[in-house]
Order: structure tokens, then sequence, then C-alpha cells
């Protein structure tokens, strides 16, 4: 059976009382992540009101779905890229570390869209957001890790346009063949190059969103009789062929419905770069747990996998002198003097350093700090994202290593602490209508999607 098939007879088959209780708990805390980064892309980035104003004149007035930044209705392939693109604006979203995607801001707006379009219910929502996740993640496995960013994709743009359709096919009723030729088509669609890195260009925040609008669009054609390719995935010019150095076509279906690759996404903390954690969380250990001088700091060094320095640490003397909100996300020398400065690291705080201006004492911090490439580190990654950091302090060495981040598994974010990620990121919504959403969040099970919404509209 091609792994087309498997996706589309797990999309239609799972149901709601297959899920064990700690993926429905996590799939819960996922959705109150992605709906807080729906708000914040938009009320903390200045790309946001001009992605909604471009998606408001392409949608000419049409309804059926929700923009929870702004409150207005959208037709539901719209609210998704208008939803889908704040969610990632921030690089604050959920991420899966073994598959290296950001498969959240996709696969729940989709769900969200979808499931208000077709007035499902929350056992529905939950349902087919799991199910997102599940090939989302699975599928950014089996195309290697980092095997497809080194030939200039980005998985998260990528993987979840197949995911999307398998998400609308369910909460339609579609069957079976209708999601595998909507994925069919999908293999025409899929896209996210990651020429953005060359000046910072929204393009990345925009792909969770592109990447299921495509997916109405791919489904709604499947419904109507499109006849979409055979063997989307392993073909010979398939889509693991062709967007990945490294496939590994075995990890698209091996342990579907045996394991839950949902629980495996993380919940971000810091609204930097996902490399830039392990700095940031042990360093504001560091200072919890010590009062340090900064000014006897003489040095700094950050040990990360090489792809983390690739992103956060070169060219280096780029990443000492961040000159956007975009590149300050993506410096780990910004980072460790984030963390030793501040002593903590939410949104309102980044924005706040910024728009204050970088102190002398900040830059001195960028200056003295370096990125390395660690053996070790990439022994274990990406299974696993380690940090280290040693300090020269006085002329002693302070040095602290972490094997797992916050917010992964093993150190999970409390519903509590998602909470309060969400207050962070909506600074003008006042506390009824964030409680609304978290009694509605709480009790999903037994609410509906129009329910879950209803706090945002106009």
């Amino acid at each position: 059976m091609s792994i087309a098939k498997q996706y589309a007879e797990y999309a239609t088959s799972l149901r709601f009382e297959d899920l064990p209780d700690e993926v429905v708990a996590h799939a819960k805390k996922l959705i109150l992540d992605i709906m807080a980064n729906d708000i914040g892309g938009y009320a903390w980035m200045e790309s946001g009101p001009k992605i909604v104003e471009g998606v408001r004149r392409l949608n000419r007035g049409n309804g059926g779905a929700t923009v929870l930044a702004t409150g207005e209705a959208m037709a539901p392939e719209w609210a998704t890229l208008a939803n889908g693109a704040m969610a990632h604006s921030l690089d604050y979203d959920n991420h899966h570390a073994k598959g290296v995607i950001h498969a959240g801001s996709s696969v729940v707006n989709c769900a969200i869209a979808a499931g208000e379009e077709n007035g499902s219910n929350g056992k529905d929502l939950i349902t087919a957001v799991v199910i997102g996740y599940e090939i989302a993640c699975r599928l950014a496995m089996a195309l290697g890790p980092h095997s497809s960013h080194e030939m200039g994709f980005h998985p998260t743009g990528t993987c979840a346009t197949f995911a999307g359709s398998a998400i609308i096919g369910r909460l339609r009723g579609a069957s079976p063949a209708v999601i595998v030729n909507a994925m069919g088509l999908n293999g025409s669609q899929a896209a996210g190059s990651m020429q953005y890195v060359v000046n910072g260009a929204w393009n990345k925040r925009a792909h969770p969103g592109l990447a299921t609008h495509q997916s109405f669009i791919a489904t709604t054609l499947a419904d109507a009789g499109f006849i979409g390719a055979a063997e989307v995935f392993e073909g010979k010019q398939g889509f693991l062929q062709g967007y990945a150095l490294r496939p590994k076509p075995e990890e698209a279906t091996k342990t579907l419905g045996k394991s839950y690759e949902t629980l495996e996404n993380a919940i971000k903390p810091f609204p930097l770069c996902r490399y830039n954690h392990q700095t940031l969380d042990l360093l504001i250990a560091l200072g919890k747990e010590r009062d340090i001088d900064t000014s006897a700091i003489s040095s700094i060094v950050i040990d990360m996998p090489t792809y983390g320095v690739q992103l956060c640490g070169s060219p280096i003397e780029a990443k000492r002198n961040p000159t956007s909100s975009v590149d300050a996300q993506f410096s780990g020398p910004f980072a460790a003097a984030l963390a030793l400065t501040e002593k903590q690291a939410d949104m309102g705080t980044f924005s706040e350093v910024l728009d204050r201006g970088l102190s002398d004492e900040f830059r001195r911090l960028m200056s003295v700090t370096d990125v390395r490439q660690a053996d070790d580190l990439d022994a274990i990654h990406p299974q696993f994202w380690p940090g280290r950091v040693t300090l020269d302090v006085g002329g002693e060495k302070v040095e602290r290593y972490g094997k797992h981040m916050r917010g992964e598994m093993e150190r999970p974010m409390s519903m509590e602490e998602v909470q309060d990620k969400f207050v962070d990121l909506s600074p003008k919504h006042d506390d009824a209508t964030r409680k609304a959403v978290f009694d509605v969040v709480a009790d999903l099970e037994n609410r509906n999607v129009s329910d879950l919404v209803a706090p945002f509209k106009k």
C-alpha cells in the first residue's frame, strides 16, 4: 500500500476514543499555543497587519472561518493562510525536534478553519489536529534530518501541505480515495524555498499558511473528481526524492498508529530560534543561581550542533551585530546577552530590549561571544537538541550543559505556563476574553469549534 493510501486510511479511521489521555492533554496545549502565536504574530510583528491586509483583499468579503487576531470572517482557505502566517511570524510556535519542523502553525490553523467550516465538535478537532501532526512530523522525518534544508527547502512549508489535505478530508467526511488524490496534487503544490535567509524576508513566516491554503484547493478539487499523481511520496520523481538528499521513506509510516509524534512537539518558552533556547535557559538559570556581574565576563563560548551554528553563529560578526528583530531571533550572541542582562526572555522583554536600543554592555557581551560546533552535540542531534555555554567570569571558568530543552517531553510546559504565554502574546485582549478561551480549551472534548473561536469574533 502506498504511503498516501496509508495516510488516507489513518486519517479516515482514527477515532477520538483511540487517543491516549496524554495525547489529548498535549494536543490541547498545542492548540492553545498556536492560537497564542496567531494573535502574537499580528500584535508584535510589523509583517502581521500587512499580511492580513493582503489576504483580506484576496478574500473579497467571503466568510466561513475566523481570523483570530482580528476577529473577521474569511473563507476557510484564506483564514488558514492568514492565521498560519501569523502563527509562524514570531518563530515561537511549537516544534518537532526529530523532524526539524514547525508543524503546528499549519496543522492547528487548518483544523480550526476546516472545523469551523464544517460545524465540527471538539473531539473532531482534537482528532484532526493529531492526524495532522502525525503525518506532517513523519513526513519531515522521512526527508532525513536536515537533508531537505540542505537542498534549500523548509519542511515547515512543504510537509504540512499533505497533512492539511488529510485534516480537511477528515473534517469534511471525504473518502480515503479523495484524500489520496488530494495528496497527489499536493506534490505539485508543496513549496518552501529557504532563500529568505539572504535578507530576512517574510517568506518563511508565510510558509505554514501557504501550505494549508493549498490543501484546501487540493482537497476541493479532489472531491470534484480531480486525479492526483500516484505514489506521490515514494515515486522516482516523488516528494521524498525531489525534496531531500538523504530520504528515509520508512520513517513516513513505520510507527503510524502505534505511537504518537504529537507528544514529541515541544512548546517553545522563548521567542527566539530553537537553537538559542539552551543558551537562554542555561544562562537565565545561572543568573538565578548566582549574582553575576556581567562586566566581569571576558568571554562567552556557545557550543551548538552544526546546523545551529549555521543559523545562529555564522558569520559571527553579523550575529554579533543584529540589525532587526529577525536577526536577533537567530543570533547566539544576542541570546546570551539577553539572558545575562535581563534574566528572562519572554516576548515583552525581547521586544522592549529592541525598542529601547541595545546598551553598551549588551553590545559588549555580544562582542565577546563565540558560537562553535561541537562533535559531541552533533552525535545526539536531532534526536536531542543539546547545548553548552562556557563563561570566563573574572578568570573563573563557568560551564553549563543541557541535553533536554524546556518544552520537550522530558521537561514539558504546564497548561498554566502555556496560558501565561498566551497572555504575553495577546496584549490587546482583555482578561475576560482570555479566560473564555482557556475555559473552552480545558473542556474542548465537550465543546464545539464555534465555541473556541467565539471569543475572538467581531
